[in-house]
């Protein structure tokens, strides 16, 4: 699926099986690959208007670890980022709700930031009337200054504890957030500490076309708001939707790592904005009932997509097509690795994501089990495809199995690992890895975390910048000699564990 001059998605779509075994039932993966494309590369050009709603929590909760000295500082910061045709409001909340700053354009950002040093962390959490206020806002705006050709609207919604005042029921609050969603208001989602709701949270992003954010520490707030900003202000491409339309073959797809098989030969799936150089994969699983040879279709993916300068609409699609056959032989020598590697890391999380949730109910030795057997038949997996990347993610398996022991010990434990484990399966479901093992030129929030850890055990000394530079490489792979690990200059699982940043 090649893409023109002006086109700000490129993708591509490979089969983990192009042929297969005919006269019988089988299982075929594609994988959409697509990149966000900047398509005036190294030229100074202007960014699409912003339309910002922040919603910041102000319960009680917030004054521990001097949270809502952070969230301060965190929000000035994202002030000072806009400019003079973005608009803004900010809502804050506890068990009741606050219009801080009405919708409109920031002008003095002395005086929004004078308001912002008044938020004072006191009662519950009414998290979705505070979320709701913060869309509605934005609704407003868009009827009025952010009314801008091109202009991308999105809520950030920060919370620190459990929805326990108002709407508390998930289903309610998800069809709440698609509904905003639908009028044009995408949602991002900014958990802090051990004792909010992650899957809430991360369900009100996955509905409302945002980002899912686990901040472990108050101190790493502004850089999770920098890093929301920065993605926003570079984006290409938004309401973007994959679809596949199957032939009478294809019995039913799904999109792994989604929730909303519907059983049939037909699938889509909206997908939050990307941003330029941003790179995602989407898996789908077909069953097929193959005829025993020949050439057969599949059917078609496309995918939909907005350009966010204009909001041009655009579209790529791509034709699946198979070659069924009685040869074993031949059907091994047509397997695509890259594409099988992908499939198989794709289903090894979902196995990976029970196994979380059998730790969440307290069934910690079922679930250790069940990790011990997943790393075992990636292991075999493995010696035909002989991929670097199933290799960490066996790796990571085994540090996790490690995890819960310490999780089904310590109330705590249990908290930090859900919430971490939870954000690597979320971030690699759209084919994010990073979580799992950080290499030379890798950036991010995730290396700025490695930079810290390395340089609080006295092997790194230089900046945090979030880029994984040679400097970086030579750090880690000194402080992996140091513990006795595989000096490899790559942060897997088991180094990141060891010092304590996993």
């Amino acid at each position: 699926m090649p893409a023109n001059a002006k086109d700000t998605l490129r993708g591509q779509v490979q089969l983990d099986q192009p042929t297969v075994l005919g006269g019988g039932n089988t299982v075929v993966y594609a994988v959409v690959n697509f990149e966000g494309i900047d398509v005036d590369p190294g030229s100074v050009k202007e960014r699409p208007p912003l339309n910002l709603s922040l919603v910041l929590d102000r319960s009680g909760s917030m004054s521990d670890e001097g949270k809502i000295e952070y969230l301060r500082r965190a929000a000035k910061l994202a002030v000072d980022r806009l400019g003079n045709r973005d608009t803004l409001s900010i809502v804050e909340y506890d068990d009741s709700i606050t219009l801080m700053w009405p919708a409109r354009r920031v002008g003095n950002t002395g005086e929004v930031k004078a308001m912002i040093d008044r938020l004072d962390p006191r009662g519950s959490t009414n998290l979705t009337g505070g979320m709701m206020r913060g869309v509605d806002e934005a609704k407003n705006a868009l009827g009025g200054p952010a009314q801008a050709d091109g202009t991308i609207t999105r809520v950030i919604l920060m919370s620190d504890g459990l929805a326990n005042v108002g709407i508390t029921n998930p289903q309610e609050i998800a069809g709440l957030v698609r509904g905003a969603k639908r009028d044009g208001i995408r949602i991002s989602a900014m958990g802090l500490g051990r004792d909010y709701d992650e899957d809430l949270m991360q369900a009100v992003a996955e509905n409302g076309g945002g980002r899912y954010y686990y901040i472990e520490h108050p101190t790493q707030m502004a850089r999770v708001f920098q890093e929301e900003l920065g993605s926003l202000f570079d984006t290409v491409a938004r309401d973007i939707e994959i679809r596949f339309s199957g032939t009478a073959i294809v019995r039913k797809v799904e999109v792994v790592g989604y929730d909303d098989a519907n059983g049939t030969r037909e699938t889509k799936r909206g997908l939050d904005d990307v941003f330029g150089g941003e790179k995602r994969s989407v898996l789908l699983r077909m069953e097929v009932a193959a005829p025993s040879s020949g050439r057969v279709d599949l059917g078609q993916v496309t995918v939909n997509y907005k350009t966010a300068k204009g909001g041009e609409a655009k579209s790529f699609s791509q034709s699946l097509s198979v070659d069924a056959t009685t040869d074993r032989a031949a059907v091994s020598r047509a397997r695509n690795k890259e594409a099988s590697a992908q499939a198989t890391l794709a289903e090894s999380d979902r196995v990976q994501k029970e196994q979380v949730k059998l730790v969440q109910a307290g069934r910690h030795d079922e679930a250790k089990k069940n990790m011990t057997a997943l790393a075992k038949d990636l292991s075999e997996k493995n010696k035909s495809l002989n991929d670097e990347r199933v290799r960490r993610k066996i790796e990571a398996i085994n540090v996790e199995n490690d995890q819960m022991s310490r999780a089904a010990a310590s109330e705590s434990e249990q908290k930090s690992y859900l919430k971490a484990s939870k954000q690597r399966l979320y971030q690699a479901k759209s084919g994010k890895r990073s979580g799992y093992a950080l290499q030379p030129g890798d950036k991010g929030l995730e290396v700025e975390r490695l930079q810290q850890s390395l340089k609080d055990a006295g092997a790194y000394k230089g900046p945090i910048d979030g880029n994984y530079d040679a400097d970086v490489k030579q750090a880690v792979e000194a402080y992996q000699r140091s513990k006795n690990l595989n000096a490899d200059g790559v942060a897997g699982a088991a180094t990141m564990d060891s010092m304590g940043a996993y």
